[in-house]
C-alpha cells in the first residue's frame, strides 16, 4: 500500500483545467460562460465548474443569491427582464431616489424604502404578485432564486472582458485534455464573433497561434550552413546537407498523424534534435568522402562516396540506433507525460527517416554529373 502522507488543510482544489472566455460585452459574455458551463457538467466526470474572474488553486467559499432567468417563458409573455426587476423594485427596493426638497436652505434628496422590504424572506421574493402590462404575476413564474460561486470582480485584458472556468476531471488527465479539446472546438464555432473561448491548461501550454518559435529553426539551419561551409570551403555540400533536414521532418510529421499524437513542444523540441543528428551524420559521410577524394584525385566520385558510405555507415547507424533505444522508455508505460512523449516519438520516427535521406538523397545532392 503506498505510504501518504498526512495533512490538516482542509481547502479544497478549485480544479486543474483551466478555460479563459474573452468578449466584449460582459452580460453576454457571462451568458456564454454559463452555457460552456453546462456543455461541460454533460460528462458525467466532471462534477463541479466554477466561474470567476481569475484563476485560483484553492475553491473560495464565497458565494451569493442569483436570479436564473426563464428567457422562453418571458418572451412569450412579452415582459423583459428591465420590466421584471422594475415591478420588484417597489416592494423590496431601498434608497430609491425621488427628488429633492429644500429644508433650512439646503437641498436635501429624497430617498424611499419599502417598508414590508425588511420583512419578506426568499419565499416571499417568489411568490409575492405584481403587475406587468395590466395582468398579475409571480416572480415563480419567470425565475428561481438559486446560491452559488459567482465573480467577484470585473477584470478586463487586452479591453476584453475576461471569466475564468476551472474544473476538476475525473480520471485520465490525457483524456480530459482531448475531450476538452473538442468541446471548445465544438463551442467556438457556435460562439459570436468577439467571443473566444481557449484552453488554459497550465501555464506551459503550447500556443499555436504563435508561430514565433518556428523561426528558430531558421535560425538553426542558417548556423548549420555558415558552420558547414567554412568547414568544407563549399556552397553546394552545405545546402546538400540542409536539403536532408526536411526528409528526417517527413518521419515527424508521419508519425504523428498515422498514431494520432498531439502535437506541443516536444515536436518542436524533436525538429530542433533532429537537426542536430541529421546533420552530424552527413558531415561523417562528405567529411570522409572530400578526404579520399583528395587522396585519390583519379577515383570516380560515385566510388569515392561508396567507399566514404562504406567506413562511415556503421558509427551512424549504431548512433541512430542507440538515440532510438534511449527515447523508447519515454514511450512505454501509462503515464505519458506531455512533453517527453511526442519529443520521443517525433525523434523516432524523424531518425527511421533520415536514415533513407541520407542513403538516397545525400549523394543525389553532393555528387556532381558525370560528364561522358
Amino acid at each position: 500500500m503506498q505510504d501518504q502522507g498526512f495533512s490538516n488543510d482542509v481547502r479544497e482544489s478549485a480544479g486543474s483545467f483551466r478555460v479563459k472566455l474573452y468578449g466584449y460585452n460582459y452580460d453576454e459574455l457571462s451568458y456564454w460562460a454559463e452555457q460552456l458551463k453546462e456543455k461541460l457538467l454533460l460528462h458525467r466526470r466532471i462534477k463541479e465548474v466554477t466561474v470567476n474572474s481569475e484563476f485560483s488553486w484553492w475553491k473560495d467559499d464565497y458565494s451569493e443569491f442569483y436570479l436564473d432567468l426563464d428567457r422562453q417563458r418571458m418572451a412569450k409573455e412579452h415582459i423583459t427582464a428591465t420590466q421584471l426587476f422594475t415591478a420588484l423594485r417597489p416592494i423590496f427596493g431601498r434608497d430609491i431616489y425621488c427628488g429633492n426638497v429644500l429644508f433650512d436652505n439646503q437641498t436635501e434628496q429624497l430617498k424611499l424604502s419599502s417598508l414590508q422590504g425588511q420583512q419578506y424572506d426568499v419565499w416571499g421574493l417568489v411568490n409575492i404578485p405584481f403587475v406587468v402590462n395590466g395582468h398579475s404575476y409571480k416572480l415563480a413564474d419567470f425565475a428561481t432564486v438559486q446560491k452559488g460561486q459567482s465573480p467577484q470582480k470585473v477584470a478586463k485584458e487586452n479591453q476584453q472582458y475576461r471569466l475564468c472556468l476551472q474544473y476538476e476531471y475525473i480520471g485520465s488527465s490525457e483524456q480530459g485534455k482531448k475531450l476538452l479539446k473538442k468541446d471548445l472546438e465544438e463551442f467556438n464555432k457556435v460562439l459570436p464573433m468577439g467571443y473566444t473561448a481557449e484552453n488554459d491548461q497550465d501555464y506551459w501550454s503550447w500556443n499555436k497561434k504563435d508561430n514565433k518559435q518556428y523561426a528558430l529553426l531558421l535560425i538553426v539551419i542558417a548556423i548549420i550552413f555558415f558552420t558547414t561551409s567554412i568547414l568544407f570551403n563549399s556552397l553546394k555540400q552545405p545546402l546538400a546537407i540542409i536539403f536532408v533536414i526536411p526528409i528526417s521532418y517527413i518521419g515527424v510529421f508521419l508519425t504523428f498523424y498515422l498514431f494520432g499524437l498531439n502535437f506541443d513542444q516536444g515536436g518542436f523540441a524533436s525538429f530542433v534534435l533532429l537537426c542536430g543528428i541529421t546533420v552530424n551524420a552527413s558531415i561523417y559521410i562528405l567529411n570522409e568522402y572530400n578526404a579520399i577524394r583528395k587522396r585519390y584525385p583519379l577515383l570516380l566520385p560515385v566510388r569515392a562516396f561508396t567507399k566514404a558510405w562504406n567506413s562511415k555507415i556503421l558509427p551512424i547507424f549504431l548512433t541512430v540506433v542507440s538515440t532510438i533505444l534511449g527515447f523508447i522508455p519515454f514511450m512505454v508505460g501509462d503515464g505519458k507525460e506531455a512533453f517527453w512523449f511526442p519529443l520521443a516519438a517525433g525523434t523516432i520516427g524523424g531518425l527511421v527517416m533520415s536514415i533513407l535521406g541520407i542513403f538516397l538523397f545525400l549523394p543525389i545532392f553532393s555528387l556532381k554529373k558525370q560528364k561522358r
